[in-house]
């Protein structure tokens, strides 16, 4: 049996590492790749809108 993720909260976990991933590369990692944590919070914080979107369609087709 496959235990599946619905295709929402996959873009919701995505986004969620990739902020953590950024703020790891802002914080701890400044002098190296400082721009790069800015540019992977930003991503992720795309991929988290996307997701909680795809939440919100999914959940008025059910009503």
């Amino acid at each position: 049996m496959e235990n599946q993720l619905e295709k929402y909260r996959k873009f919701i976990f995505m986004g969620i590492i990739i902020i953590s991933l950024g703020v790891t590369f802002s914080t701890a990692m400044k002098d190296t790749v400082d721009s790069l944590g800015t540019v992977f919070i930003a991503v992720g914080g795309l991929f988290f809108i996307i997701g909680m979107n795809m939440k919100r369609k999914e959940e008025e087709k059910k009503k």
